[in-house]
């Protein structure tokens, strides 16, 4: 046991010192992404997760381990707002994605001052939605995945989705083992080497990617800045050319089912050449942000013709390529703070170029 108990200690001090430096290496970075922030947050809560479970300083650390305990089980609903944070590109963070860990805190503590039933089924609730965050927090990482443009964090994507999926699974079989009255003892020295192998892998990716995983989508400005210094990204100007071409004059951008595999195959040219392309010269992080912008541009056109001005908005959303007027009204209220109702009550403004003509 007390080897047991050693080889515990070991490896949470372990995770606990690669979680640390991953944490001091966001909030310490020099990019201005909220990712920064909200993973220094997230890393927070991580080691008050490994401490929360140490079996060596168990009821050892007085009220202050009632306060670790608290940020242990806001560590969850972390997770769910750093990954979606990390893979989304976006310059701010919208309020509503710190929705989850506070609900994770709130749902935890009430269980934790709960006795009897009401403790256990509080708990049930809390581990539930646990589960359901991470599988949906996987899922997204997943779901980008192809329209990442970023390769070293596209490569990142199933490591950490696998490792997410993984503990939760770990997890799960602690917490139904200790609902059933049979908790595996080997299971939290288990856990801690799991921590460990995290720590130390999530440590060395992070500092050797650093710039890579946080940076925000450019846009149109930065796009430009990236095309003049094309030749230091080794930009293929025929490429570029026919990239234009396929998005100005074809308008590819329209169809709905639209990846990057299909515009390179529409422009003749291997997916990892486009990707390249629109990522180090163009300057956008993500494909369906570069397609949503020319859909954005259209948006703000159509909106603004008198001519259209009986057009229904989601006939004005299926014309440009959107599937559906949810995402539509999502993706132009993000572009330009407003609803295409209101864009189109207060008229349009000019629109730059997102190949970064003038």
């Amino acid at each position: 046991m007390v080897d047991a108990l050693v080889l515990d200690g070991l490896a949470r001090g372990t995770a606990i010192g690669g979680f640390a430096v991953i944490g001091a290496a966001l909030a310490f970075s020099n990019q201005r992404s909220p990712a920064r922030w909200v993973g220094a947050a997230f890393f927070i809560t991580a080691i008050c997760h490994v401490l929360a479970n140490c079996q060596i300083l168990q009821g050892r650390l007085g009220p202050v381990e009632h306060a670790i305990w608290l940020m242990s089980v806001a560590g969850s609903g972390m997770f769910w707002t750093f990954a979606v944070t990390l893979f989304g590109d976006d310059a701010r963070l919208p309020p509503w994605r710190l929705i989850p860990p506070v609900i994770t805190l709130i749902v935890g503590a009430i269980a934790r001052a709960s006795r009897g039933e009401a403790r256990d089924a509080l708990f049930v609730a809390y581990n539930l939605f646990v589960i359901l965050l991470l599988l949906h927090a996987a899922f997204l990482i997943w779901r980008g995945w192809r329209g990442d443009l970023v390769e070293p964090r596209r490569r990142l994507r199933a490591p950490l989705m696998g490792a997410a999926a993984g503990y939760v699974l770990l997890t799960a079989i602690g917490d139904l083992s200790a609902s059933l009255g049979e908790a595996l003892p080997s299971l939290p020295v288990f856990q801690a080497c799991v921590l460990a192998f995290l720590a130390i892998s999530g440590a060395l990716a992070f500092l050797r990617l650093d710039p890579v995983l946080l940076g925000v989508e450019a846009g149109p400005v930065a796009g430009r800045a990236a095309r003049d210094a094309s030749s230091l990204d080794g930009a293929d100007p025929a490429a570029l050319a026919r990239l234009k071409r396929a998005m100005e004059e074809d308008q590819v951008w329209r169809r709905e089912d639209l990846t990057v595999g299909a515009l390179a195959e529409h422009l003749s040219l291997p997916e990892h050449r486009l990707r390249r392309l629109i990522n180090g010269t163009l300057g956008h992080r993500n494909f369906a942000a570069f397609v949503n912008a020319r859909r954005i541009d259209g948006a703000k056109a159509a909106l603004g013709d008198p001519d259209q001005a009986r057009k229904p908005v989601s006939s004005i959303a299926y014309d440009l390529g959107f599937g559906s007027l949810g995402p539509f009204n999502r993706a132009f209220k993000a572009a330009t703070g407003m609803t295409p109702t209101a864009w189109r009550q207060n008229g349009a403004s000019p629109i730059p170029d997102p190949l970064g003509e003038t």
